[in-house]
């Protein structure tokens, strides 16, 4: 048998409605997403099919030079997020604000 694809998880920080931060985190967990730090906002990961089909989000392969100095391997490829789609469920809006998603850093 084939292996399926092992989808990257594609962390995010989720911006909770002021006092919702554990309704929020619940309600992430309960959709299958991993919630790793509630703080100010939610630390949360999940993979892209879940982002997509649960907040529409969807994504691209972007290249990402982090290393200027190195010809190979200077590069990074990740996942960008197309966050412009980025819809919030009914049911998620009482207690999640926005969602942010991180790209790689940038070293100059």
């Amino acid at each position: 048998g084939s292996q399926p694809v092992q989808e990257q998880s594609i962390p995010a920080e989720v911006m909770p409605v002021p006092g919702k931060s554990n309704a929020a985190a619940l309600a992430l967990q309960r959709l299958g997403f991993r919630v790793l730090h509630i703080g100010v906002t939610i630390s949360v990961e999940g993979s892209e099919s879940l982002w997509n089909s649960v907040f529409g989000v969807s994504f691209e392969t972007r290249k990402k030079r982090v290393v200027p100095e190195i010809e190979e391997g200077g590069d990074v490829t990740y996942r960008r997020a197309i966050a412009e789609n980025l819809k919030i469920p009914a049911d998620l809006e009482h207690s999640i604000a926005d969602v942010a998603f991180m790209e790689p850093p940038e070293f100059y």
